[in-house]
């Protein structure tokens, strides 16, 4: 099971203190299978706010447990820590493996491939959710064939989803967002769009939890919405 750890920092000194240790903690777990995906996040400025990790666990508790081992968490340098179990249905494993700058450090390295996440929470009206989806499907699949979307799925209590894109600058980050169906029919109640800086990718963890939109649709039948 996949759980993203979405986080704000909360004392940039001591998140300097720490990201050695960090590294170094990311890198061991990537290397154990138990990381995804992650890097910070940086807000229309530049400047590194926060982090977004995609864990694979056995289940909530131990990916509490990654969370709270943390170095970043250890210090108290973070806002927190929000844990919550995602469901990975599209990914372009091209787009994070160019974009991943694991193999520079010092936060100067300029990339080509530029990403932004979308971290959205849905509306409670699920009907909404349920109309729009085919269309959003439908939205995603032109958007990743077009090389503009990394990542996509739902969040597994259906409250939400992350939606990661390509894209040259955020506002165009931004216009993809905007489009899509479900930003149309109001099924996003909320959403933050900030860029994200790989910094480590282990492919061999991002194969989709759903090989065709039928099983989620079965899925859905059965009483849980994907998205």
């Amino acid at each position: 099971m996949k759980f993203i750890n979405y986080v704000k920092y909360r004392d940039l000194d001591k998140i300097a203190g720490a990201r050695a240790a960090h590294f170094a903690y990311a890198d061991r777990l990537r290397e154990q299978g138990k990381l995804a995906v992650g890097g910070p996040l940086t807000d229309e400025q530049g400047r590194r706010i926060g982090l977004l990790f995609v864990y694979e666990a056995v289940s909530r508790d131990e990916a509490l447990a990654f969370a709270k081992e943390d170095p970043f968490t250890l210090a108290n340098a973070l806002s927190g820590y929000e844990i919550t179990e995602w469901r990975l249905r599209g990914v372009n494993l091209d787009l994070l493996i160019k974009a991943n700058r694991s193999a520079d450090r010092s936060g100067v390295q300029n990339t080509q491939i530029r990403l932004f996440a979308n971290y959205a929470k849905y509306a409670a009206d699920k009907s909404r959710l349920a109309t729009a989806r085919p269309a959003h499907w439908e939205y995603d699949r032109t958007l990743k064939s077009a090389g503009k979307l990394a990542l996509a799925g739902p969040l597994a209590d259906d409250k939400g989803g992350l939606f990661v894109y390509n894209a040259v600058r955020r506002e165009e980050a931004m216009s993809y967002l905007t489009q899509d169906p479900f930003a149309l029919e109001g099924v996003f109640a909320d959403y933050e769009l900030l860029e994200w800086l790989i910094e480590g990718v282990n492919p061999d963890l991002l194969a989709s939890d759903f090989s065709t939109e039928r099983s989620e649709s079965s899925v859905l039948t059965a009483g849980a919405g994907e998205s």
